[in-house]
C-alpha cells in the first residue's frame, strides 16, 4: 500500500517515541554499521510484548542491542530478554545499551551461532520468539521457534519483505530464497495463525496454537 507524505506524518503522531537509551543504541547501531529496526517496528514490538505481558522472550540477532531494548520495555516488569548473536563484538554494544537502560540484569546474552545456541533453550516457556538474524537461516529457526514456544505464544520475523526481493520471483539468492520458504512454511502450517504486516521492511506475526489432545505439544 502507497502512502502519500502527509497521511505518514500523520501516522507517525501514533507512533511510540524513542527514548534517550533507544536513540544512544540506534546511533552506536548506526556507528558500527549493525543494522537495526526502523523505530515503527520496534514500537511494534513492544506492543506485542505489552500485549502478552510477556515474561520470557528469545531474541535471535541481537545487534546493537536496539530492537532488545524495545521488547524489554513492554515486557513484564520480571520479564527476562534471552539475546542469540554469533559476534561477540555486536554483544559488547548490546551489554552497554542494556546497561545504560538499567535493563542488563534482565538480560541473557547467549554468544554463538543461532541454530547450535538455540537448542539449550528450553521447550514451550517462551512468549515471544523474534527472529532478526542470518536470513538464510530462517526455515531452520522456525522448527525451533515451535519448539521454544508456549501455547499462544507469539513468532515474530523481521525482513519478510526483504526490500521487496521476496515478492520478486526473479530473485533467488540465499537469503531472499529463505524468506520466502520460511514465509510459506508458516502461512502453510496448522499450527500456526500467521499476519503479514507492511511495517519497516516487513514483519511476520503468528501464533502458536498447537493441536489439542495428547498428540498436541
Amino acid at each position: 500500500m502507497d502512502i502519500d507524505e502527509q497521511s505518514r506524518s500523520y501516522l507517525r503522531r501514533f507512533a511510540e517515541q524513542e527514548d534517550e537509551a533507544l536513540r544512544a543504541a540506534r546511533a552506536r547501531s548506526e556507528e558500527a554499521d549493525i543494522p537495526a529496526v526502523p523505530a515503527e517496528t520496534g514500537a511494534l514490538l513492544r506492543w506485542f510484548a505489552h500485549l502478552l505481558n510477556a515474561r520470557h522472550v528469545v531474541e535471535v540477532g541481537t545487534g546493537g542491542g536496539y530492537s532488545g531494548l524495545w521488547l524489554l520495555g513492554g515486557m513484564d516488569p520480571r520479564g527476562s530478554l534471552t539475546t542469540v548473536d554469533i559476534d561477540p563484538d555486536r554483544h559488547a554494544l548490546a551489554q552497554k545499551a542494556f546497561g545504560e537502560a538499567g535493563r542488563l540484569d534482565r538480560v541473557r546474552l547467549m554468544t554463538g551461532p543461532a541454530l547450535q545456541v538455540l537448542t539449550k533453550l528450553a521447550d514451550h516457556h517462551y512468549d515471544i520468539v523474534f527472529l532478526d538474524a542470518v536470513k538464510s537461516e530462517y526455515p531452520a529457526y522456525l522448527d525451533h521457534a515451535r519448539r521454544l514456544l508456549r501455547p499462544g505464544g507469539v513468532l515474530l520475523a523481521d525482513n519478510v519483505l526483504w526490500k521487496g526481493k521476496v515478492a520478486d520471483p526473479m530473485q533467488g539468492d540465499d537469503d531472499t530464497s529463505g524468506i520466502r520458504e520460511f514465509n510459506d512454511m508458516v502461512r502453510e502450517d496448522p499450527t500456526l495463525l500467521p499476519v503479514l504486516l507492511p511495517v519497516g521492511d516487513g514483519i511476520l506475526c503468528a501464533v502458536y496454537q498447537p493441536a489439542e489432545g495428547p498428540e498436541g505439544a
